[in-house]
């Protein structure tokens, strides 16, 4: 019985370290050509709210309430080169909160927005650093 059981054992054991990597590799969940449409168009969208946001700090109202607070654009410009992820999509919200109130004409929601947009640009050169 024992013999039995040892011929059993040296005989499964092989096997099932042969037959567990043949069987443990999968079909990818997502194919290769996939993924590359989902890289890229992450790559895109940051792309457009990085220039959102450096269209933003390109108008003249900006320049001027950074001017006043002696904030660098091009340190700001810079810093928005670095970002991505939530950071920069909160980022393009508020810079785009800015460009919808500019085309809406509303004088002080425009220097709220900008005002707001300035803040998370100097937390931004902070962090940065």
């Amino acid at each position: 019985m024992q013999m039995t059981n040892k011929i059993v054992v040296l005989v499964l054991i092989p096997l099932l370290l042969v037959s567990s990597p043949t069987f443990a590799q999968q079909a990818r969940v997502v194919d290769a050509g996939a993924l590359q449409q989902a890289l890229a168009a992450r790559v895109a969208s940051e792309s457009e709210q990085r220039e959102l946001v450096r269209r933003v700090l390109g108008r003249e109202d900006v320049r001027e309430v950074a001017g006043r607070l002696g904030l660098s654009l091009e340190q700001a410009d810079s810093a928005v080169g670095t970002l991505s992820g939530a950071e920069l999509s909160t980022l393009a919200q508020h810079a785009g909160s800015v460009e919808a109130a500019a085309l809406a004409g509303g004088a002080n929601t425009i220097v709220i927005s900008v005002t707001t947009l300035l803040l998370i640009l100097i937390i931004v050169i902070l962090l940065a650093k």
